[in-house]
């Protein structure tokens, strides 16, 4: 594994973040995304649910019976990849993402058994959560970018994402980069809305059915292809959300 340009509060750099790169990041403005972020993956109370369960429902049935390694890309603040730590004790797990706040807040929830004090009254809620940290011993939170990871080759039984795939810069450089770190007959399980940014990426990587080229062309096996898992994220106490139309893909190396 490919040593850290430098730690930041136990939070090791894989890549070296720019000031302006942080400048431009919106998930480092620990007022608004961190604390959305955090309502709406680790707050069931909030929702009477997990949002996403569906990701890892979807997930599930394919995951393998015995992963030694396990990463999970644009992890947010570590809800998927804290519970794949926890089913897989004996694996070890990485949560990678490009925003330090969201890891920082992952870190201290999942690693250092910190309490939460989530105030949602901006969401509309009238109380303020305390959620109660854990101590996982198998889990580790890096930053990353998904198209230049730290791994060696060969190296990742299970490589997860969730709504990802549409937010980086150049998808066909990050799947490429997931099947090189990817293990023989490793599992690489994602979830996208391709909600793109640009039309660039839109005329490059939609309909769907282009990624499914892409990913064959890569030297993928596909397991699993739907264009129907809908997610409903909620915004409010009202009961708004975004309803996402979003794909789930299981494809092997």
């Amino acid at each position: 594994m490919r040593a850290p340009f430098l730690y930041r509060k136990s939070i090791p750099f894989f890549y070296d973040k720019s000031p302006v790169e942080f400048q431009q990041d919106r998930y480092e403005r620990y007022d608004s995304m961190v604390i959305r972020q955090t309502a709406i993956h680790l707050s069931d109370e909030l929702w009477k649910q997990y949002p996403l369960q569906p990701v890892l429902d979807f997930a599930q049935p394919y995951l393998p019976s015995a992963p030694q390694t396990i990463t999970e890309l644009g992890c947010s603040v570590g809800r998927w990849i804290a519970t794949l730590s926890q089913q897989y004790p004996a694996a070890k797990c990485w949560g990678l993402d490009f925003s330090y706040q969201l890891l920082k807040q992952a870190h201290g929830f999942w690693i250092e058994q910190k309490e939460i004090s989530l105030d949602s009254t901006r969401l509309g809620f009238s109380s303020i959560n305390n959620l109660n940290g854990h101590a996982i011993s198998n889990l580790n939170f890096g930053l990353a970018k998904a198209a230049d990871l730290p791994f060696a080759d060969n190296s990742q039984d299970l490589v997860v994402h969730s709504f990802l795939l549409d937010r980086v810069a150049d998808p066909t450089a990050a799947l490429r980069e997931h099947f090189r770190v990817l293990s023989p007959k490793g599992l690489l399980i994602f979830i996208t809305p391709l909600n793109f940014q640009e039309a660039a990426l839109w005329s490059d990587y939609y309909p769907a059915i282009k990624i499914h080229q892409l990913l064959t062309k890569l030297g993928f096996s596909i397991l699993d292809w739907r264009e129907d898992l809908e997610i409903i994220e909620p915004l409010d106490a009202r009961g708004n959300a975004v309803v996402w139309k979003t794909i789930g893909v299981v494809a092997q190396k």
